[in-house]
């Protein structure tokens, strides 16, 4: 026969056990809604009309060699170029951690179509980066966009999309 006080125990066990597994698929659920805030704020700063103008004005920009760059965009020289490149290119780099340390996905960011701007941004940017660098004894500096570049271009490659060109050949 059922002892009352045994079952009694026994539901309340299981009632105890369904609450932690509630608590730990609620807790692991707000984790990730935190984590793709995070990421969507990032992404909508970069989707700004201002931002977007400082983007193409970036990619389309002329540079020469690292001393040229030095000559008309270093901070001292020019601190509104500086303010304008190293505010999206830390954006990008924050991103690129995000994605590193594992905390957004990368299909998200290649699905919100960031791959052609990035990819465009470091390929025009990344010599000078790596120079600054070198010169600064600075190997740190916007690592994170340099590591989602390679892993935007990593997936385009996986998807079978080919190079990217920017700007694009034979506009007129």
């Amino acid at each position: 026969m059922v002892d009352y006080q045994s079952l009694s125990i026994v539901l309340t066990g299981l009632g105890i056990m369904g609450a932690i597994i509630y608590y730990t698929l609620t807790l692991r659920n707000a984790n990730r809604t935190q984590r793709t805030q995070l990421f969507m704020h990032l992404f909508e700063q970069l989707n700004t009309e201002e931002s977007m103008i400082s983007i193409a004005e970036l990619i389309n920009q002329e540079i020469g060699d690292y001393d040229d760059f030095i000559l008309k965009y270093d901070s001292s020289v020019n601190p509104e170029h500086y303010a304008k490149r190293f505010n999206i290119w830390q954006k990008y780099h924050q991103i690129g951690e995000l994605l590193r340390m594992g905390i957004i996905d990368p299909e998200l960011v290649h699905r919100l179509q960031m791959a052609p701007v990035v990819i465009a941004m470091w390929e025009k940017w990344g010599d000078i980066i790596r120079e600054v660098r070198e010169r600064e004894n600075a190997p740190e500096i916007v690592e994170g966009f340099e590591y989602l570049y390679y892993e935007l271009k990593r997936l385009r490659r996986e998807k079978g999309y080919g190079e990217y060109r920017y700007p694009f050949p034979n506009r007129q």
